[in-house]
């Protein structure tokens, strides 16, 4: 009798793909997750710390975040009842999945795109066709629609898009739509507040569109996880199946409602971050030999003729943490920095421009 593994018992297509995993550094400036730099007022934090002080911590959160749900439909514009919140959208993005895919079932990513959406389908057994963007890094919107003309049962596309930051057109996505109606066709505005565009108006219109968002990137909750997603009510009775149950814990439930109740306050910051953003391109663009792509979210990717690793060690020395993206498809040459307040920014065009005129030299 052979030698016997337990790891045999596991899907073969799970041990050839890797986890999605980050490596911790030290770093002074953190610009490598796109998160927001601005945190959470003080006097909100406190608001919320009291009423977990107030709440029994024995007792289980709401089985239904009805508060959470009908605040969402406020800020959406969208049925409460087609609403479901989640440990992050990454939650509710698996349960959606785990509902449609099986084997033989066909996921379409785009290519680049979030690692975790081919991840997710992978385990789940479903299929996994990718579609390249454009060597421009935008969406090839033909290609996409050429391979859902030949079968597809769902379709995520990331927009703004991560980590290139550009955009689906929405006429484009309506042809989408209306060609494939038996086709689930997710769009994931995790940035969305950073672009200022959403599809969320086409819900009442296409019940096989999906739109998620989350708390993590303009609401500055990423430490708290919270998330949602936008769907036909009817759909959402059979995603709820697959969500498991008391799955946000209440103090995420109350610091979302409260960012909610309050968002005026940090839309201020949110349009500081644009701007920033826009002087941050400006700026990249002035280097010699550094290529920066257009973004409309709070990060953006660009590319030199140097090792990525290289440029990202230099950063890092100067305390600068970036997010080196080379692995990713059509990204051997690039990295992506997240858009933070002006000190950090002006101090990474500062360390970029010294290490490209270092290297140019050195050549």
């Amino acid at each position: 009798m052979g030698k016997y593994s337990i790891l045999d018992k596991v899907k073969p297509e799970v041990r050839s793909i890797n986890s999605y995993t980050l490596r911790e550094y030290d770093y002074e400036i953190k610009i490598n997750q796109n998160e927001n730099p601005y945190d959470v007022p003080e006097q909100i934090k406190r608001e919320i710390l009291d009423f977990a002080l107030e709440r029994s911590w024995s007792r289980y959160p709401p089985f239904d975040p009805v508060e959470l749900r009908e605040e969402l439909a406020a800020y959406t514009g969208w049925n409460p009842e087609g609403i479901l919140a989640g440990n992050g959208s990454n939650e509710i993005i698996q349960c959606v999945l785990e509902i449609i895919l099986y084997p033989g079932r066909k996921l379409i990513l785009p290519s680049p795109t979030f690692t975790v959406y081919k991840l997710i389908g992978t385990v789940l057994g479903g299929t996994v066709q990718e579609v390249p963007l454009k060597s421009d890094l935008t969406f090839d919107c033909d290609a996409i629609e050429a391979e859902m003309a030949d079968s597809g049962d769902v379709i995520i596309l990331c927009s703004p898009n991560n980590p290139t930051g550009c955009m689906y057109p929405q006429d484009r996505l309506v042809r989408l739509l209306e060609q494939n109606p038996g086709t689930v066709v997710i769009v994931d505005e995790a940035y969305y507040e950073f672009s200022k565009e959403t599809v969320a108006g086409l819900l009442g219109t296409y019940e096989n569109l999906i739109v998620f968002r989350t708390f993590s990137k303009a609401f500055s909750l990423a430490g708290l996880r919270v998330g949602y997603g936008l769907m036909n009510p009817a759909l959402a009775r059979e995603v709820n199946k697959a969500k498991l149950p008391y799955n946000i814990n209440f103090f995420s439930i109350a610091a979302a409602i409260k960012l909610l109740q309050n968002r005026d306050i940090l839309s201020g910051k949110i349009d500081e971050l644009i701007a920033e953003r826009e002087a941050l391109y400006t700026a990249m663009n002035t280097i010699n030999g550094v290529t920066v792509y257009p973004s409309r979210s709070n990060f953006m990717i660009f590319e030199t003729p140097y090792d990525p690793e290289i440029i990202f060690r230099e950063l890092l020395k100067d305390g600068l943490l970036v997010r080196n993206v080379s692995s990713y498809p059509m990204l051997s040459k690039a990295l992506r920095v997240s858009v933070s307040i002006p000190d950090d920014n002006r101090r990474f065009i500062t360390s970029l421009v010294r290490i490209m005129g270092e290297l140019e030299t050195s050549e």
